[in-house]
């Protein structure tokens, strides 16, 4: 699904290239079957299919954002979780503790004392069993109010996400339509080869219709899988922005040189090829022949950044190489740009 949907989304930035961008621009182009009820109708269709795109798009990105919220909260509950397994062990140990010394034990240890030291040892150790009992308990209940509160969150970030997901269903209901009922009117007008640039247009918005469908098909309110959290701790301390080597990986001499091209919040939260949910925020990137968790150098101007290889693409471009996240060619200033790329391996 990841493929295609990056194939489409390419496909259809090379066809955007030469489309015009609003129906009254279809109007020249028309101009010999301007009268037809039917062109009239593509016209108005045209428009329309560029306001929805555009709201679809500012939504889309919207719901990338919306969807990190979810995994970012997600994983604190994770991490609250582990939190209050740490508490009840501890606690479960204080219990086994007192339990095994019994309410006369510690009165029958200070009385087999055999010198000052042992008695004061016994007596630190008894004090301090007594003491910590309050303070485990304590973390105990923190621990598990923490998980309540962060499960209540997370919960809260899913529902509000849900709206976005169903207005993001209707608009590309509403999109499809249009694309059907264009394609049947310009069939039905039969339109001749001086129309081609005009039905490049309209091909190029349903080309755009069919990239958000494929998008739409890889959103996943059920749950998700981890990211690669070990890998992306090896970018180090700046999280990649740097030329140096960072500390656990290793340079292998391997360079080229290509075109670049970046991809940000529309595929925000979604799975990557590897399975790890993309976040346009991390240093990562997407390459169609380098193995998983393999890292690159990415050199610009002077600049460089380390990024992790955690997907597939670009396609459609295949003088493209290489797919940085949103933050990692924002840092380097890349669009679609010439760039040199070092390969790194975790040492």
């Amino acid at each position: 699904m990841r493929t295609r949907t990056v194939a489409l989304v390419l496909v259809l930035a090379a066809l955007l290239v030469a489309a015009p961008a609003r129906a009254h621009d279809l109007g020249p182009l028309l101009r010999d079957h301007r009268d037809l009820p039917e062109v009239q109708r593509l016209q108005e269709l045209h428009a329309r299919l560029h306001d929805l795109l555009e709201r679809y798009g500012r939504l889309e990105r919207r719901a990338g954002h919306g969807w990190i919220r979810v995994v970012d909260d997600e994983r604190a509950v994770a991490e609250a979780e582990r939190t209050v397994g740490e508490a009840e062990a501890a606690l479960g140990a204080k219990v086994r503790t007192a339990y095994q010394l019994g309410p006369g034990a510690a009165v029958e240890a200070m009385l087999g004392a055999g010198s000052f030291a042992d008695l004061a040892s016994i007596s630190e150790f008894t004090a301090r069993t007594i003491a910590l009992e309050d303070s485990v308990l304590r973390d105990s209940i923190v621990a598990h109010a923490l998980v309540d509160a962060r499960r209540a969150q997370a919960r809260a970030a899913r529902e509000r996400l849900e709206p976005m997901l169903d207005r993001l269903r209707a608009l590309l209901g509403e999109m499809e339509a249009a694309v059907d009922e264009a394609t049947e009117l310009a069939r039905q007008a039969s339109l001749e080869e001086e129309a081609a640039e005009a039905l490049k247009a309209l091909e190029a918005q349903a080309a755009a219709v069919a990239g958000a469908a494929a998008r739409m098909g890889t959103w996943d309110l059920v749950g998700y899988q981890d990211d690669q959290s070990p890998l992306l701790a090896l970018l180090g301390p700046t999280g990649g922005r740097t030329c140096e080597t960072p500390a656990g990986l290793a340079p292998t001499g391997e360079v080229f040189e290509g075109y670049a091209s970046w991809y940000g919040w529309e595929f925000g939260g979604q799975p990557t090829a590897t399975g790890a949910i993309f976040d346009p925020r991390l240093f990562t990137a997407a390459n169609r022949w380098l193995p998983f968790g393999t890292f690159l150098r990415v050199t610009y101007e002077g600049r460089c950044a380390i990024v992790l290889v955690n997907d597939r693409g670009p396609y459609g471009r295949l003088e493209r190489f290489i797919d940085l996240s949103e933050a990692a060619a924002q840092y380097l200033g890349v669009g679609v740009s010439w760039v040199r790329a070092e390969i790194l391996v975790p040492a």
